[in-house]
């Protein structure tokens, strides 16, 4: 962890400045030991997006930066690297931390350290109880230093200048200073997608409740090969079901999965550009949901791969359920 003693670092009103430039929502994600173009990378940059821009070029895009030891990632408008299952990707190795700020919704501070979330915490409200990682207490000392703190009574209004506030911390851990108008001049910038370079989150999973009981408990005695099979079984059925069936690269995507050979899939290859597509479409479709199946299907954790092409049946209607009666004898089937 960087303490380094850098101009400006400290500098509250700087750091106002910074977050009132960049706008009601935007995401910071400080990368270290990394260049430009290799923490767009990381984030899951289409290769085929990548170029130098500026203004309202930006739109859509993430910027990269610059900063010494580390460079930070801007998203303009984006929220991608607050999510910890990205940054966590994103940190593999090394360390990464992100500022998001969010007028619609709550600030957050995360930082992660080569794999996994050291600690995370909405800097508007601090407390200990809502703060967590597998090390919370870690930055606590450096948070009260730069006035990030629960308030002490209902009067104190300790959430004005969150996001300065965690701006000022990223800047004392990585003593490197965001520079004044950051997306002023032309920045090597590009699309992100973390659905290439990220693990599914577990809300993408189908989670145990008393409906799945007997699914569960099916699965929990099937054999990894056997969980595999019918993962790749229902994620044809669903392909067939919003019309993919047969979409290049889709089906040998699936043999690999079934036998327990599942890879990532690279955003310029066949699938990959399909994709993309799945992605952009409207969520009427079902394209983005099944891309998002397809995604954890083609995990090598047989559980997941299972969870992942089973997580429609939350959506589907409480009664009598003869997909999951049909999934249980599958699942048992010798």
């Amino acid at each position: 962890m960087v303490r380094a003693k850098v101009r400006g670092v400290d500098d509250l009103a700087y750091a106002r400045a910074r977050v009132t430039e960049l706008g009601a929502r935007f995401c910071l994600t400080f990368v270290k030991g990394v260049g430009e173009r290799a923490a767009l990378d990381r984030m899951g940059a289409y290769e085929d997006t990548v170029a130098e821009r500026t203004g309202a070029r930006l739109d859509g895009h993430a910027a990269a930066v610059d900063l010494g030891r580390w460079t930070v990632v801007i998203e303009p408008g984006g929220a991608e690297g607050s999510d910890h299952v990205l940054l966590e990707a994103v940190s593999r190795g090394t360390e990464a931390m992100s500022v998001l700020r969010d007028d619609r919704a709550s600030p957050r501070f995360t930082y992660a350290v080569r794999g996994g979330t050291a600690v995370a915490f909405d800097p508007a409200y601090p407390a200990p109880e809502l703060t967590w990682g597998s090390d919370p207490e870690l930055l606590r000392h450096l948070m009260g230093a730069v006035g990030l703190r629960e308030p002490g009574g209902e009067d104190e209004e300790t959430w004005r200048d969150a996001e300065a506030r965690a701006l000022v911390l990223a800047q004392r851990l990585t003593g490197a200073r965001l520079p004044e108008d950051p997306l002023g001049p032309p920045r090597l910038s590009a699309r992100i997608e973390p659905w290439f370079v990220s693990p599914p989150r577990p809300a993408d999973l189908l989670r145990p409740g008393p409906r799945f009981a007997a699914l569960f408990a099916a699965a929990e005695q099937a054999t990894d090969e056997r969980k595999r099979e019918v993962a790749a079984a229902e994620m044809r059925r669903r392909a067939a079901a919003v019309g993919v069936a047969g979409a290049p690269g889709l089906d040998a995507a699936l043999d690999r999965a079934a036998r327990g050979g599942g890879e990532p899939v690279a955003a310029g290859s066949p699938l990959g550009r399909q994709v993309r597509e799945w992605l952009d479409a409207p969520e009427e479709k079902g394209l983005r949901a099944f891309a998002i199946a397809l995604r954890g299907v083609l995990d090598r954790d047989a559980d997941v791969a299972l969870r992942a092409a089973l997580r429609p049946l939350r959506n589907a209607g409480a009664g009598p359920d003869e997909a999951v009666t049909a999934l249980v004898a599958a699942l048992s089937a010798r």
